[in-house]
């Protein structure tokens, strides 16, 4: 009996060793747009800009480029994790597959382009090599990552269209970023208050599975928005809505105010139902952006700063 557990324990820790990995493993997250910048690098202006850019590109040429920020990969290879998101998110179009994921990772001071199959004679993995190395690097070495993230799109664009990116001149260097004007972060702050405000309020006045949904459907915006309009001060929304909202739905739920508030304004839900069904129409509400189908098939560059 003794012996039969002694075979069984380095079963039991090689079956959790090799579960480990899989545990860890890093999630795709939601496409919400051209630009997902889950790691807060980039300045809300300049996220501003590189959406209207790529929208525009995607606009005139069909192709598909995606910007993915995140913290870290947490040990996983770049190379995996960026076939993995640019292969669920499916950018560019079926058949065409001219898609592009420009990934960085943070913490890890790792970053990648992912290169559609259509994409590939056009944008090579050489050229996308020199895109990281000699536009994308030397910003991110001077603590540039908005201008150097700006930079890159610029380039990957520019070489899908077949001009000339890289000048030997001081042109090449990354431009720095304005400051996002008080007033326009003051006006995107209302918009975001008065419609996540609607849904967090159905999240926490409602019940039932559409309730927790919401809340965590909401969990990226408050996560993203708040930060890159106010800094460290905006970076307390997301505790603030993970922590505060099992809390309140739990005193609601205790008082019955939820129930109350919910059949006084039906509207909310009406609003609530119809704005979620149209987001999972488009791949995203806010825009309508969601891939087209393409594929991937792990060409591209990887590099570091």
């Amino acid at each position: 009996m003794a012996a039969g557990r002694r075979r069984v324990l380095p079963l039991l820790v090689a079956a959790l060793l090799a579960a480990a990995p899989l545990a860890a493993a890093v999630e795709v997250p939601y496409l919400s747009g051209h630009v997902n910048d889950t790691a807060a690098m980039i300045p809300a202006g300049v996220r501003e800009q590189i959406e209207g850019t790529l929208a525009a590109f995607e606009k005139a040429t069909g192709a598909q480029v995606a910007v993915l920020t995140v913290t870290t990969l947490d040990g996983e290879p770049i190379e995996d994790y960026s076939l993995k998101v640019a292969q669920t998110w499916k950018l560019g179009r079926k058949g065409v597959d001219d898609g592009v994921l420009f990934l960085v990772a943070r913490d890890d001071r790792t970053m990648r382009i992912e290169v559609g199959y259509g994409l590939e004679a056009k944008l090579t993995d050489a050229q996308s090599r020199r895109i990281l190395d000699d536009v994308v690097r030397p910003a991110f070495r001077n603590g540039d990552f908005g201008g150097g993230i700006a930079a890159g799109v610029d380039a990957i664009t520019g070489t899908i269209e077949g001009k000339d990116i890289i000048p030997a001149s001081s042109a090449l260097l990354p431009r720095r970023n304005a400051e996002v004007p008080l007033g326009v972060r003051l006006i995107v702050t209302l918009l975001f208050v008065i419609v996540i405000g609607v849904f967090s309020a159905v999240a926490l006045f409602g019940k039932g599975c559409m309730s927790w949904f919401l809340y965590v459907f909401l969990m990226p915006f408050y996560a993203a928005f708040p930060a890159a309009l106010w800094g460290a001060p905006g970076a307390l929304a997301i505790p603030f809505w993970v922590l505060g909202f099992p809390i309140a739905k739990t005193l609601l739920g205790k008082t019955g105010a939820g129930k109350s508030f919910m059949a006084a304004h039906p509207g909310l839900i009406a609003f609530a139902a119809s704005s979620g069904h149209s987001g999972s129409e488009g791949g995203w509400s806010g825009g309508g952006f969601s891939g087209g189908g393409g594929s991937f098939g792990g060409g591209g560059s990887s590099g570091s700063w």
